[in-house]
């Protein structure tokens, strides 16, 4: 697989965060995957490192976090999933319940162009619910727009 640069926007129901993060772009037959750097979130934590993978034939998307928090999540559309997150507070295990995974569908390519290089934008939307012990469900969508370099 080719990595491509590209620059990765996120937005979700817990934060609307439009900054551009660098990070690669990389397709095969069956998967497609996506990672870029946050700067740290708090003073120091350091960077923040992302690694998203789709497998298309199976619908699974799993999503990892590295650095002061580490986290694993997979998702599966109409699916509870589990996944953990690991924090200098302790571990927490999740569970996720998928509605929707939308991953790039091709009529939603359009182009743009940033700092002079132009851009394929490709976007994405994984909508689920976090379960937490005697909570109720927590609903989060995220959106991302992915702009490949071109």
């Amino acid at each position: 697989m080719e990595k491509i640069p590209c620059l990765v926007t996120i937005t979700s129901a817990f934060a609307e965060d439009y900054n551009l993060y660098e990070g690669t772009f990389e397709t095969s037959e069956d998967r497609i995957r996506m990672s870029w750097t946050q700067p740290e979130e708090n003073r120091g934590e350091g960077e923040t490192h992302f690694l998203m993978s789709y497998r298309q034939e199976e619908k699974i998307l799993h999503l990892s976090r590295s650095g002061s928090t580490k986290m694993e999540m997979t998702f599966r559309e109409g699916e509870v999933t589990e996944g953990v997150m690991h924090t200098s507070h302790g571990d927490f295990d999740l569970k996720m319940e998928t509605f929707h995974i939308l991953f790039f569908p091709e009529a939603g390519d359009e182009e743009t162009v940033i700092d002079g290089k132009e851009y394929l934008v490709k976007k994405a939307m994984l909508e689920y619910d976090l379960h937490f012990p005697n909570q109720d469900p927590l609903r989060n969508s995220m959106f991302f727009k992915v702009h490949i370099a071109k």
